[in-house]
């Protein structure tokens, strides 16, 4: 599939919702738990989803914008929201991440539309890339976050399952 900006809206705009589906009211067991030494809790994901938000995305957006291939993107620290939001409440962490996303996507809104989608801009790691690749990369960024929440949240229950651990290949996915 080509990326498509109103595509990429609709999954953005309905993460938090999605994270509070999952995440909203059930009990620490679930949102602290990792998978091993290296991993995240679904805490600290949405504590990462947050602060990206904060400090990547539209930011990066705009420095294609005005400043197209002249200036490189500022390195993001991505763990920096686990020392950032520890202590919030989960309820408070994803009502911050709900306002911080609506935000985000009003602004997006109103800076890009398809003509500026090839504009480039410089990734300090991997070089020139497009404003379509870095917006695509937020909606699979996304993606692949609710798919970690509910990889880790599975594999709690491991040694539960028993027998059926055969069919559900997430509890054994790396």
């Amino acid at each position: 599939m080509d990326f498509s900006l109103e595509r990429s809206k609709e999954v953005l705009s309905r993460t938090p919702d999605v994270l509070r589906a999952m995440l909203l009211g059930v009990s620490d067991a679930w949102t602290a738990g990792d998978e091993g030494p290296g991993t995240w809790t679904p805490y600290q994901v949405v504590g990462h989803l947050t602060h990206i938000d904060e400090v990547d995305w539209i930011d990066r957006t705009r420095r294609i914008l005005e400043h197209g291939t002249s200036q490189v993107f500022e390195p993001v620290d991505r763990e920096a929201g686990f020392a950032r939001f520890k202590g919030m409440s989960l309820d408070d962490l994803l009502d911050r991440f709900a306002s911080v996303r609506a935000a985000n996507l009003t602004t997006l809104h109103g800076l890009v539309g398809v003509d500026e989608l090839s504009r480039r801009g410089v990734h300090p790691s991997f070089g020139e890339v497009t404003l379509g690749q870095l917006l695509a990369t937020w909606t699979v960024h996304d993606l692949n976050h609710v798919g970690q929440i509910v990889k880790t949240m599975a594999k709690q229950y491991t040694d539960a399952i028993g027998p059926w651990r055969e069919f559900l290949p997430i509890v054994d996915a790396p």
